[in-house]
Order: C-alpha cells, then sequence, then structure tokens
C-alpha cells in the first residue's frame, strides 16, 4: 500500500539525495543564524536584530532562489532542495520572532513588541519582492499569457529516465 498524503492522494516518497540536500542546506543555514545570533546581541528586551536581520535577509534570499529555480534555471533536482527549503528553511526563524515578541508583552512593553512583528513583516515582504524582482531582472509582473509555476512542484525534477527506444 502506498503512503497517502493531504487530499487521500498517493505521495511521492522523497529521494534520499534530496533529503541530504535539504539536511545539509538546513545543517549551514542554522549555523549561519547562529553566527550572526552571537554577533549581534541586544541589551535584554531591546529590539531583536539578529533575528530580524537573518528573517529579512532570508526572505531576501528565499524570493531571490525561488524565482530564479522556477522561472529562470534549468530544471534541477538539488538546487531549490538545498538553498531554499535548507538553507533558508534553516536560516530564518518564524519561531524565534513569535517567542521575542511574546517576551517584550510579557515583560510589559507592547509597544516594541508590535513593532518588531510589523517591521519583520513588512520588511521581510519587500525583501522578498527585491529578491525576486532582481532574479527577473524586471520591475514588471511575469505576463499573465504565461502559466503560473508551482514553486513546490518538484514532480518534473525527478532523475531523467534514459529512453531505451532512441537509436
Amino acid at each position: 500500500m502506498s503512503p497517502v498524503g493531504p487530499g487521500n492522494g498517493p505521495r511521492i516518497p522523497e529521494s534520499p539525495l534530496r533529503l541530504a540536500a535539504i539536511a545539509v542546506g538546513g545543517s549551514l543555514g542554522t549555523v549561519a543564524r547562529y553566527a550572526i545570533d552571537r554577533s549581534v546581541v541586544p541589551p535584554p528586551l531591546g529590539f531583536p536584530w539578529a533575528t530580524f536581520t537573518v528573517n529579512v535577509a532570508g526572505s531576501f534570499v528565499l524570493g531571490m532562489i525561488v524565482t530564479l529555480v522556477v522561472e529562470r534555471w534549468p530544471p534541477t533536482r538539488f538546487v531549490r532542495p538545498f538553498a531554499a527549503i535548507g538553507f533558508c528553511g534553516g536560516f530564518t526563524t518564524f519561531s524565534t520572532l513569535a517567542v521575542e515578541a511574546t517576551q517584550r508583552v510579557q515583560h510589559g512593553r507592547p509597544g516594541p513588541a508590535v513593532v518588531y512583528v510589523t517591521a519583520s513583516l513588512v520588511a521581510g515582504l519587500l525583501a522578498a519582492t527585491l529578491g525576486m524582482t532582481l532574479a527577473r531582472g524586471r520591475l514588471l509582473p511575469v505576463p499573465r499569457d504565461r502559466p503560473v509555476p508551482d514553486p513546490d512542484d518538484l514532480g518534473s525534477l525527478s532523475a531523467a529516465v534514459p529512453d531505451e527506444a532512441a537509436p
């Protein structure tokens, strides 16, 4: 019996190499986040610059990488899993943002918490948009006559099966 995913349809098992690419990228992203966290130490309950920086930088890199992989580069099985899922997933951290904002509220500092969450959301969206814009090489959106690619569709990126019928 095959594994079942959302919608009760069959789920394609992950390639061990793709999982390894995600793991290596995630490890590198986590180490990079830790290095920034150790080098940028705010005062207690001050603005959490380290988390803000990694989340905004990660949004920029993710916007750029996903756009390049989906819209510009030839299909590859490992760039998106390594860089977008692995590295950016390990580098950025929504959970730390949520904990840091909650800590500020719990210590009677709701103003800085609201500023932090709002600034993170706005700067992250702007950074992702800038990354996508730079990757496309233009400010205009993708023309409407082109289909919108699904950045999560890795099905077409499976290993090529040689055509044995070809001469």
